[in-house]
């Protein structure tokens, strides 16, 4: 949390047009932190709903498991492998809280359809980009399409610092508990 830290933090919140990023150890620590942040800020509760796509990595169901919420899986676009917003809306229930699009391959999920799905329900979007650093969706970098957009810099992933893990945020509230959680939850 020196320096470097600092500064890699603020040139790639620059990057992807996020008004803040933090810097953690991997992209589970990221996405876990992310909704325990959602916790503190009355935004989600024990037992809320998360739509992810059924094909995602383990460690996003595990994130959602360890902050006590249910994840609901939604099949994935067959040309793309990305979660399919068009069954997005069929999974919502009155317990559906946020949907988590896990962006795979460089490619993005359909963000728009998803933020509009969003804002309909009103549903907080939760970004996965572990395998998209650089993507670009409809003229915008990743990371700028909604609240909150967790990367990985683990060693398979586009960009490696052997481990690590980045919040890019654009909510100050939600930047200033996930820091305060970083740092021991103090």
């Amino acid at each position: 949390l020196g320096k470097e830290v600092k500064l890699f933090e603020e040139s790639f919140a620059q990057y992807c047009g996020a008004k803040h990023c933090i810097g953690v150890g991997n992209g589970l620590d990221a996405l876990v932190l992310i909704l325990k942040a959602y916790f503190q800020l009355e935004k989600l509760e024990k037992g809320d709903e998360v739509i992810v796509p059924s094909n995602t990595y383990i460690a996003t169901i595990l994130a959602v498991l360890e902050a006590d919420l249910v994840p609901v899986l939604v099949e994935p676009r067959l040309e793309t492998f990305n979660i399919n917003p068009d069954l997005i809306e069929a999974k919502i229930s009155v317990k559906t809280k946020a949907i988590l699009p896990v962006h795979l391959y460089g490619q993005l999920a359909e963000m728009d359809k998803i933020n509009a799905i969003a804002k309909k329900y009103n549903l907080l979007v939760i970004e996965d980009a572990a395998h998209a650093l650089g993507g670009i969706y409809e003229g915008s970098t990743i990371g700028s399409f909604s609240d909150f957009t967790m990367f990985s810099f683990q060693a398979i992933k586009h960009i490696t610092t052997g481990d690590g893990g980045l919040l890019a945020i654009k909510d100050s509230d939600l930047m200033d508990k996930a820091k305060r959680l970083r740092w021991f939850g103090i």
